[in-house]
């Protein structure tokens, strides 16, 4: 039988480094496994129910809202880290679809995926800057999402008031110059 001993990582082969990074995966997915096979199964102790809309009106100002089911999906703060992982990746892919357009022969095809690579940049930018201007205002956590027609904003709260509604509006109105009627706000907790 062979033993091995431990060695520095510069002084290992090539075969041995991969048969020790396959061993470090297959731990980790065992491990992942095991920790699924215990946990995974567990109910989320927040029941499905549709979200109330806020009923606060600020000062002759009229909001839209719109009732959005909400699954259990995970609470609280995880709900903002969730979405931001899964706008990433829904990012990457669209930067990956327009990376070959980017160096095509065709004139045209290349000016229109530098168009949408500049329109997905903006929107990427003023999202970041309305999330850290909600944040910067008192607001925990905050999601942004430019669409073509509005604006929305869904903020980690038990409840928002008149004044929040206020400065969430401003917020969103001094980065994107988009109508208060524009901007669908709802929160979270």
């Amino acid at each position: 039988m062979k033993v091995m001993t431990l060695k520095r990582w510069g002084d290992l082969k090539k075969g041995q480094k991969w048969v020790l990074v396959g061993s470090v995966i297959v731990a980790l997915l065992v491990l992942y496994a095991f920790w699924q096979l215990i946990f995974g199964d567990e109910p989320l102790s927040q029941p499905t129910h549709e979200s109330m809309p806020v009923q606060v009106q600020p000062e002759g100002q009229s909001i839209y809202f719109s009732a959005e089911v909400v699954k259990p999906l995970p609470q609280g703060g995880d709900y903002f880290v969730n979405y931001r992982l899964q706008r990433e990746a829904s990012r990457q892919e669209a930067k990956t679809m327009l990376a070959p357009l980017l160096d095509s022969n065709v004139v045209k095809t290349r000016e229109e995926a530098q168009e949408k690579w500049l329109q997905l940049s903006h929107k990427i930018q003023k999202e970041e800057e309305i999330e850290n201007l909600l944040k910067i205002s008192g607001i925990k956590d905050a999601i942004a999402d430019l669409g073509n027609n509005e604006v929305a904003v869904i903020v980690y709260a038990p409840n928002l008031e008149g004044t929040e509604i206020k400065v969430i509006q401003d917020i969103v109105f001094r980065v994107t110059n988009t109508s208060k009627e524009q901007v669908r706000i709802a929160y979270r907790y």
